[in-house]
């Protein structure tokens, strides 16, 4: 047999959404083919990713080595720049556009100094266009020295080249930032064409434009993925449930998720969380961006003052930072109170893993409609309350797509700013219980990571385990 195979995966560097999808992508790599993947290398361009993944796997000695490469921090400029609610279209043109041809070449230069494909024989990136220009420069080298190919595919729920155009051409241009701007833009188009193979998610978490900007890139149709990844099994399987073989088997044979599976996964999720009660719980995500601070603010505020009668989770490192509120490790879970108030949790990191293990809990999530949250939210069964944010075009599509499937309510940015806790809670004052929006999420596949990477290692790597040939 085979052994000593590399993986490369990099995630994008716009939030951390792609960058928890890589971890679902690696534990599921790692659990299925373990006997002949050897090594799996992260690449990463700034300091907060690098740390992320490296809290993630501080521990796989149980499977493939996962060694995280960090690049120069100018290698990978697309992160849009958002401020007051609302992406900003000028400075996220300055930011993400136009530094694209040099964040290209220095992308290339920091992957040969890192040798970070030297010895790859799979690559997945999740939108990273400066990855798919390299993967194919070095394809070009291996040809010319007739050594084996890179396999590689993009995984995403976008495809930057329209996201970023709409974003530009949203406000007016002077002519010559025009040009400017388009020719960069073409710069991203070509270069999410050289994909070998681009894979991208079913509505809402890839809105049906992007299916067809992505037909138009390649020349055929994306492949799909037809739900969400993960689910409630990452939770079994973090706390060594004794039926996760037996769930997990049920799952593979193409069945839906099981109910009990949701249950136990729920049950887990609250005791991690510290919740020991039998109250709905509603999970706040600003999606680690600085677009919500001044809302969240407030929206604690009135919490503090009027504690709700159900459980609140909030993930906002500003806000603890301000309040100057102590996180400490408990169930593996850094996690706080606010004062003396018992359903006011704060959370951030979790050992080993992301909050997608924690969604099971959740009767309700607050958020954005970043691909990432709504992807944990779908693959958990939580239905959700969007508010919108201007400016930010494939946010909005995902919003509207979520209204229009009937899983999740939506609210407009003003009315958030004015009344958070109107938002999602009753007249009555109670949690919204979506029980219409929770029954359609639950008929979502779920736990797509198993399916998707089977099909990965089949399909792409040319006999990449000698077990699937």
């Amino acid at each position: 047999m085979n052994k000593g195979h590399t993986v490369v995966i990099a995630p994008n560097e716009d939030g951390l959404g792609t960058s928890a999808w890589a971890v679902r992508l690696i534990k599921e790599i790692a659990r299925q083919r373990k006997d002949c993947v050897s090594k799996i290398r992260v690449v990463v361009a700034t300091r907060r990713r690098e740390d992320f993944h490296k809290s993630i796997f501080a521990d796989s000695s149980n499977g493939p080595a996962i060694e995280i490469v960090k690049l120069n921090e100018g290698a990978n400029k697309i992160e849009l720049v958002k401020r007051e609610g609302s992406t900003d279209a000028l400075a996220s043109i300055e930011a993400a556009i136009l530094t694209y041809a040099e964040s290209r070449r220095e992308y290339r230069s920091e992957l040969s100094r890192s040798n970070a494909l030297e010895d790859a024989d799979l690559v997945i990136d999740l939108g990273v266009p400066q990855l798919v220009r390299s993967v194919y420069s070095e394809n070009l080298n291996r040809a010319a020295k007739s050594k084996k190919m890179v396999a590689a595919a993009t995984v995403f729920d976008h495809a930057w080249s329209l996201s970023l155009r709409k974003i530009a051409f949203s406000i007016p241009l002077p002519e010559a930032l025009t040009d400017k701007v388009e020719d960069a833009l073409v710069d991203i188009e070509n270069d999410e064409a050289l994909a070998q193979e681009a894979i991208i998610f079913s509505e809402p978490i890839s809105p049906l434009d992007y299916h067809g900007h992505w037909t138009k890139l390649l020349g055929r149709s994306p492949q799909v993925i037809r739900g969400a990844l993960g689910g409630p099994l990452a939770t079994l399987e973090y706390v060594d449930d004794q039926e996760l073989s037996d769930l997990r088997v049920e799952i593979e044979a193409g069945g839906r998720c099981p109910e009990k599976a949701y249950d136990r996964a729920r049950r887990y999720a609250r005791e991690l969380l510290g919740i020991n009660n039998d109250l709905p719980a509603l999970f706040v995500s600003g999606a680690g961006t600085s677009v919500w601070d001044k809302i969240l603010k407030r929206m604690i505020d009135d919490y503090q003052i009027n504690e709700p009668d159900y459980n609140v989770v909030i993930y906002s490192p500003a806000e603890v930072e301000s309040r100057g509120i102590v996180l400490s490790q408990q169930e593996r879970v850094e996690k706080a109170l606010l004062g003396n108030r018992q359903r006011l949790i704060f959370i951030d990191k979790i050992a080993g893993e992301t909050h997608h293990i924690l969604f099971p809990a959740f009767d309700l999530v607050l958020t954005r409609a970043g691909g990432g949250t709504v992807n944990d939210a779908i693959a958990c069964g939580a239905p959700l309350v969007l508010v919108e944010e201007p400016g930010m075009w494939q946010v909005e599509q995902i919003r509207q797509s979520c209204l229009g499937m009937h899983i999740a309510e939506g609210v407009t940015l003003r009315e958030f700013v004015d009344h958070p806790r109107g938002c999602v809670e009753s007249q009555m004052g109670r949690l919204k219980d979506l029980k219409d929006q929770r029954e359609r999420i639950r008929s979502i596949s779920n736990h797509n990571e198993i399916r998707l990477i089977e099909k990965l290692l089949r399909s792409f790597s040319d006999g990449l385990c000698d077990a699937l040939k």
